[in-house]
């Protein structure tokens, strides 16, 4: 469906890229055309794919080996100054984003695979805990918590290098809750209600990565525009669903404990707690609450993976 629809996107509009992403027009707009009409052929592949997956395998190496060649050629072109480092939030969306999940359809049922499902719980905990630290240690001085723009601004200036490495780990740590979401998904019942609730948490993937792009790419470029709305897909939009999304497995798991199913609702309303303080522009309640969030999620976390691995898995 993505490759579908940026197909259509690039094809027919082929201008639009570089108007969104403040580039000069192209001089050759077919060629983006042509190019969106390469991506758009994949859809047919992967939709094969998807339809028979004992015999997708060539289609998702192929799909992985461009996944993994389109950001090598995005790190010569910024580098030579072709393009700027905003226009990062394409390739977030059409390579980054889909490393993990056709990497692991590639080794699944080897003891690699195996190994990397059994690390899903703590791989979680210590991104999740890294990128807390590096909004401690770094990031705070570029956002709200800062009081003047000004002094935000020239944070960001003088160190962008450490200012973009602190947000791609935030990157890394959504990617890998989501991928804690479908672990734990893995071990309950099929049913509809559990593929919706990890479809919420994707959702909030999205958002959250389209923010950190932003932060990555565009600061402190036009800050006024872009932070407040980066600020809202990741502690409003992407933060709720995540909430939400964590919720509805919650429900869906009847083998939790009571002392497990109480910290795991105290997760969540820490959770809404961020979403809450976030919508309502409060930075000290957002630094607060953001703080109680994470160091109950850390160890929730191994303490549920830990829970899971014990009881037996709910297939139907």
């Amino acid at each position: 469906m993505y490759n579908a629809a940026f197909g259509v996107w690039a094809g027919f509009w082929p201008q639009s890229f570089f108007t969104h992403f403040d580039l000069p027009a192209p001089n050759y707009p077919a060629l983006w055309s042509c190019l969106g009409m390469v991506v758009g052929v994949y859809a047919l592949g992967y939709a094969y794919a998807a339809r028979y997956l004992d015999r997708a395998w060539p289609f998702i190496a192929i799909g992985l080996l461009g996944k993994l060649l389109g950001p090598a050629g995005w790190v010569v072109t910024v580098a030579s100054g072709e393009w700027p480092v905003r226009t990062l939030t394409l390739i977030v969306f059409n390579d980054v984003i889909w490393w993990l999940p056709f990497s692991l359809f590639l080794i699944d049922g080897t003891r690699a695979g195996a190994a990397l499902r059994r690390a899903a719980p703590p791989v979680c905990a210590v991104l999740n805990l890294l990128a807390m630290l590096a909004m401690a240690v770094w990031l705070r001085f570029g956002t709200e918590l800062v009081s003047e723009p000004a002094d935000r601004i020239g944070y960001i200036t003088a160190h962008a290098t450490v200012w973009r490495a602190g947000w791609c780990l935030w990157i890394a740590a959504a990617i890998s809750l989501v991928a804690f979401y479908a672990w734990w998904a893995g071990h309950l019942r099929d049913s509809a209600w559990t593929i919706v609730a990890v479809a919420v948490a994707a959702a909030g993937l999205v958002c959250d990565l389209a923010g950190e792009s932003l932060l990555i790419g565009w600061l402190p470029h036009d800050y006024a525009r872009l932070a407040p709305l980066a600020t809202q897909l990741t502690g409003t939009a992407a933060n709720g669903l995540y909430t939400l999304g964590g919720a509805m497995l919650t429900l869906l798991t009847p083998s939790l404990g009571r002392r497990m199913r109480a910290l795991t609702w105290a997760v969540w309303a820490a959770g809404a707690a961020v979403t809450v303080s976030t919508l309502g522009g409060a930075p000290l309640a957002i630094a607060v609450s953001t703080t109680a969030l994470f160091a109950l999620f850390c160890p929730w976390v191994l303490l549920l993976g830990r829970a899971l691995r014990a009881a037996p898995i709910l297939r139907s």
